[in-house]
């Protein structure tokens, strides 16, 4: 990975899904990446997390 990708990295993410595999306990997103789709969203609740992925399932 390169010195350039490792600053674009978002740090911080808060996070409340508690049954996303990549929630911690702090509500914070442990996850190296997120992705946020929908890109004909025009709100905020048209947008969805598409890194989440269901703790129960790993």
């Amino acid at each position: 990975m390169s010195d350039k990708t490792k600053s674009e990295h978002v740090k911080n993410v808060g996070c409340t899904v508690r049954d996303c595999r990549f929630h911690s306990d702090a509500d914070r997103c442990r996850a190296e990446h997120i992705t946020v789709s929908n890109e004909h969203a025009k709100n905020k609740a048209e947008t969805f997390c598409s890194t989440f992925e269901n703790r129960a399932e790993f």
